[in-house]
């Protein structure tokens, strides 16, 4: 149980922390537990986390403000172990460094910090720049599906991210849809010239006659399928003039 003192000082830091939050930084005690603290880091540009949202909690002891508290991470991130206490100057791992002036903003303005660091520590983990960018990518579809806890605390977050995943899904299904039409295009250009080398006036109904064939196919086929169909194409063009040949 939190000490009053404790409670006080907590509930002035969850107001201060509303009207001037730090930048990236998100943070909310639990409404049944004012020790227990949920927090979001958006990742900074020019980073490998950017545009990616980290989840994770703040533990803080009774005795608080004159014990540090543990510090965790949630969403999968590249930089630490999920679920894990984390060693920081500023968590319950190193009570002798801890500053009771240090604050909830204090504390996740540091770990932002180190997180964007190269130092390794107990709970932090080695991964590359690449992979750190994937699962940047992936934590707003985590968060919002795969992460009760976040889910339990950030409802709007989670409404806004599912909105963002939709979105995301329609740009990536038009720019798929553009592709398919450049393709679709670019081998009608070389179907035109490989009807041009045919010679003979049957080989070329015949050709012509395989075409209209495949470009009913290519308008109800997408992708993979539509590409391949215009491969048997080409190879039957190739058989016929190898024949007139």
């Amino acid at each position: 149980m939190a000490s009053q003192q404790g409670v006080k000082r907590l509930t002035r830091e969850y107001k201060m922390i509303k009207e001037n939050p730090p930048p990236y930084i998100t943070a909310v005690p639990h409404e049944d537990y004012i020790l227990l603290w949920h927090y979001v880091i958006t990742g900074p540009p020019d980073t490998p986390y950017e545009g990616g949202q980290y989840h994770g909690t703040l533990l803080f002891p009774s005795e608080y403000p004159f014990k540090p508290p543990a510090i965790k991470m949630i969403t999968p991130n590249g930089r630490f172990k999920e679920n894990t206490r984390l060693c920081l100057s500023m968590s319950d791992f190193h009570p002798d460094t801890w500053n009771p002036s240090w604050s909830v903003a204090t504390i996740l303005t540091g770990l932002l910090s180190f997180m964007t660091g190269d130092e390794q520590t107990s709970g932090s983990i080695n991964t590359g720049d690449a992979q750190k960018r994937l699962l940047a990518r992936k934590s707003k579809a985590y968060n919002a599906k795969s992460n009760s806890a976040f889910q339990l605390m950030f409802p709007e977050l989670v409404k806004k991210n599912l909105e963002d995943i939709e979105l995301s899904k329609q740009i990536e299904e038009s720019k798929e849809k553009d592709n398919r039409k450049y393709n679709y295009d670019k081998l009608e250009k070389e179907k035109a010239v490989s009807l041009d080398q045919i010679e003979d006036p049957e080989d070329r109904i015949r050709a012509e006659l395989l075409s209209k064939q495949d470009k009913d196919q290519l308008a109800s086929n997408s992708g993979r399928s539509g590409i391949m169909s215009w491969s048997f194409f080409i190879l039957a063009i190739v058989l016929v003039i190898c024949c007139l040949r």
